[in-house]
């Protein structure tokens, strides 16, 4: 388990509210088209499944669990 990174464009995502996240996926920076396999993945898995990328331009693709404390 880990906190989402957050989007660079988004100061806070509302989907994950400060919950921890668990990565379901990483597609890494080195993928021209790595933003559009990750907004797929998280399409497919539903049930809050959506993307965060990293400093390093990876995109996760995560699921937010838990409650916030």
């Amino acid at each position: 388990m880990t906190t989402a990174p957050p989007r660079p464009s988004v100061t806070a995502c509302r989907q994950c509210a400060g919950r921890p996240a668990a990565v379901l996926q990483t597609v890494s920076a080195s993928r021209h088209d790595n933003t559009r396999i990750a907004d797929h993945l998280a399409a497919e898995l539903g049930d809050g499944t959506h993307t965060h990328a990293d400093r390093d331009g990876d995109m996760h693709v995560v699921r937010p669990i838990g409650t916030t404390s």
